[in-house]
């Protein structure tokens, strides 16, 4: 069976993925969601050094995620995609879900006490 897509675009996607999969450039696309930031307002607001925040933004930047511009000393940063944090949200529901599903799971298994052998019949 041929399937007609192209491998580079799942290349491509790979390798978004490589860059979204640190919890720090997820916070900082959260954060970008709600508008320009500053590197220093990233910094201040994630608690991490600028320096730290500037190479995660490098590295997104690098993946076309946010673009940047300056504004006076400081260098602002935006999304260059609203759907990249729609992409991030959806992904984060489904996470929140399956915990929803476990603690669920985990509540009903505390609540009945020790399971005899029969239990698993």
């Amino acid at each position: 069976m041929t399937v007609g897509f192209d491998l580079r675009v799942f290349d491509e996607h790979a390798e978004v993925c490589k860059v979204l999969a640190h919890p720090k450039r997820l916070m900082i696309l959260y954060l970008l969601s709600g508008g320009e930031r500053s590197v220093s307002n990233l910094a201040d607001s994630i608690g991490i050094p600028i320096a730290n925040v500037s190479q995660h933004l490098s590295r997104l930047k690098a993946a076309g995620l946010v673009r940047c511009k300056k504004n006076g000393q400081a260098v602002i940063y935006s999304i260059t995609d609203e759907r990249i944090p729609r992409a991030c949200d959806l992904i984060r529901a489904t996470l929140l879900e399956r915990l929803r599903s476990q603690a669920q799971l985990a509540e009903r298994i505390e609540g009945t006490g020790p399971m005899e052998a029969g239990d698993l019949i």
